[in-house]
């Protein structure tokens, strides 16, 4: 065997070997009962039970105690994120996906699935198509490190309906922002 012949079967051979690696990351989302850790799963609780009219003005009230500010500058703190990336990495940081999967079970879970497979028990039907295992999502997020601004962009605003039956009847997921703060609706989407 000649000299460039090896080098091109050895150079296709690493490229597979990498690229079959890569792809094997594109796992999906991890199950929830391993993502949470039960301190962030308490802290989210204390943080509901705050008595705030939602999760969003609870995060500011909570995070203007620990920064010493006024709920209205931790506000606009938060409004200060980007909404073209997300500032938390799934890679790299344990801690943002546990906190995300925290707010995932509670805000998305009854719809999207307990295992993001979209058959939560408030659907009328399920619907795998809102789950998040498809191959183009998992590879999105791994090449991402978490979800792609256009999720942020969903979860700001809502999306239009998605129909389940052959009457065209839909599902519309309803627009977060109201909801949760921009860092909970980015690490809800790192998760």
């Amino acid at each position: 065997m000649n000299n460039a012949r090896l080098f091109r079967l050895t150079t296709v051979s690493l490229l597979l070997t990498v690229l079959m690696s890569w792809v094997a990351a594109c796992s999906g989302p991890q199950p929830l009962s391993r993502a949470i850790r039960a301190e962030d799963q308490d802290a989210y609780v204390q943080l509901l039970s705050r008595g705030e009219d939602s999760p969003r003005l609870a995060f500011y009230a909570r995070r203007a105690e620990e920064l010493g500010i006024s709920p209205s500058d931790a506000e606009q703190r938060d409004l200060e994120l980007p909404t073209r990336s997300n500032p938390f990495s799934a890679r790299h940081d344990p801690s943002a996906v546990s906190r995300g999967a925290v707010i995932y079970e509670s805000h998305c879970a009854s719809c999207h699935g307990l295992d993001a497979d979209g058959r939560g028990s408030q659907l009328p039907a399920p619907m795998p198509e809102l789950g998040f295992h498809s191959f183009g999502d998992r590879f999105a997020v791994t090449l991402h490190g978490g979800a792609p601004k256009k999720w942020f962009r969903i979860l700001n605003e809502g999306a239009t309906g998605t129909p389940y039956n052959e009457q065209g009847d839909v599902v519309q997921m309803p627009a977060f922002n109201q909801t949760l703060a921009r860092e909970q609706i980015w690490l809800e989407a790192v998760s």
